[in-house]
């Protein structure tokens, strides 16, 4: 049987030959004779053939072919370099496209950038009038209706809300707002971090656990420390209390001192610094009148039935909390305050007052001896000088808003039993 040759068997020493040809000869190590049927060119194999010595022909070309990796179809490079093309002409016509809006961007004068922001400002404006007006009225017989119509059409008045409005609404969007900012996680932990402050103070306000926890105990402590419920439970030696006739009862402007300075509690008037009202170059310390519990004076005066029953509500909660905070006696002691407090609404001016709507009227800038000398049950000097941390020139202006108050509080002050 004749002997096969397998061309395979011998593809390194193929190769040798086809790349370069280290033999000198055409005699394979096996000692058969190859004859090559053209040159050994590297790439062009297809078409040229080999005779080996037994007679048999190879067609080399088809013998790598075979032995090699898949070839792709012409079709198929071709929609392949179709693609190609077509997505470098996407990337090159998107770049040329950004291009141009930035210059166009860059080129546009800021005046028209304002006034493109301008218009839609305006848009936006438009669309909420057109929302909230109820064009099926006239607006010459009902403006109200026609104007508010819409808004009052798809809201209500909630049921524990007295009134409600678009402030009101505003109001209660923004609330919603700053307390998903509130409740974020802390980013700045420093000790000065204005915003670590902030969170942990709502965050200790909401906290309604550890509220519960700690109960009654901390109000408790901040009475205790300003003589307690009869003013008699200071220690004799704690400086700021005076010492003439009952030793242990702690001096009046002390204890103001700790409710405006301290607590930030509006006793007897307010005290904050604003912007001057008739010179906003300035800052200046303002007092005005406020005190009271309720939100107006009326309410203590009784000249309706919703402002007595409101006022019995009232006394019958002050007696509670009294109770609970462990004071003796609490009926006595909240008809005390309550008498009190109906004297400072006797002398506070409503809010709805034409008088309070006019600031020109309220306005009055005095000195510090000036007020000294309005209000002398006060020592305003030595309360300003701590709450400010300074050392305040009696020359010192401060914008007093309701003068008449402030001296008639001070004959209160001075006529009204220390306890």
């Amino acid at each position: 049987m004749e002997k096969t040759y397998s061309l395979t068997a011998h593809y390194d020493e193929f190769q040798e030959v086809k790349y370069g040809g280290r033999y000198s000869s055409d005699i394979l190590s096996n000692g058969m004779t190859l004859s090559l049927g053209g040159s050994l060119d590297r790439h062009t194999t297809r078409g040229r053939g080999g005779t080996l010595s037994n007679g048999r022909n190879k067609d080399l070309g088809s013998t790598s072919s075979s032995g090699g990796l898949p070839r792709w179809s012409r079709r198929e490079i071709c929609l392949l370099s179709a693609l190609v093309f077509a997505a470098g002409m996407c990337v090159i016509l998107g770049s040329m496209l950004a291009l141009k809006y930035i210059s166009l961007d860059a080129q546009q004068d800021p005046q028209c950038r304002q006034d493109c922001q301008r218009k839609r400002s305006l848009l936006r404006a438009a669309r909420f009038v057109q929302s909230n007006i109820d064009p099926t009225i006239q607006p010459c017989q009902d403006f109200y209706s026609f104007a508010c119509g819409g808004w009052l059409r798809r809201h209500g008045i909630p049921e524990d809300k007295l009134s409600y409005g678009i402030i009101t609404a505003i109001g209660e969007h923004n609330e919603e707002k700053m307390e998903r900012l509130l409740l974020e996680p802390i980013r700045r932990q420093g000790v000065d971090s204005a915003e670590r402050k902030v969170k942990d103070f709502y965050r200790s306000c909401v906290n309604m656990q550890e509220i519960d926890k700690l109960g009654s105990d901390p109000m408790t402590e901040v009475i205790d420390s300003c003589g307690g419920w009869d003013m008699s439970g200071a220690p004799p030696k704690t400086p700021g209390w005076e010492r003439e006739g009952a030793p242990q009862r702690p001096d009046f402007n002390e204890l103001l001192y700790r409710t405006q300075g301290v607590y930030s509690t509006a006793v007897f008037f307010s005290l904050t610094v604003n912007v001057d009202d008739k010179n906003s170059s300035r800052n200046a310390i303002r007092i005005d009148q406020e005190g009271l519990t309720l939100p107006d004076s009326s309410l203590y005066l009784g000249q309706d039935e919703d402002s007595v029953k409101i006022l019995a509500a009232y006394k019958a909660l002050m007696e509670r909390l009294l109770s609970m905070l462990g004071a003796h006696n609490a009926t006595q002691k909240s008809k005390e305050i309550i008498h009190l407090e109906t004297r400072l609404a006797n002398i506070t001016v409503s809010e709805y007052d034409d008088q309070r709507k006019d600031i020109s009227t309220m306005y009055n800038r005095i000195t510090l001896r000036q007020l000294q000398n309005i209000a002398p049950s006060l020592h305003w000097k030595r309360l300003l000088d701590r709450i400010f941390h300074d050392n305040l020139s009696e020359d010192e202006e401060i914008v007093v808003l309701a003068t008449d108050y402030i001296q008639k509080v001070s004959d209160i002050i001075k006529s009204t039993s220390q306890r």
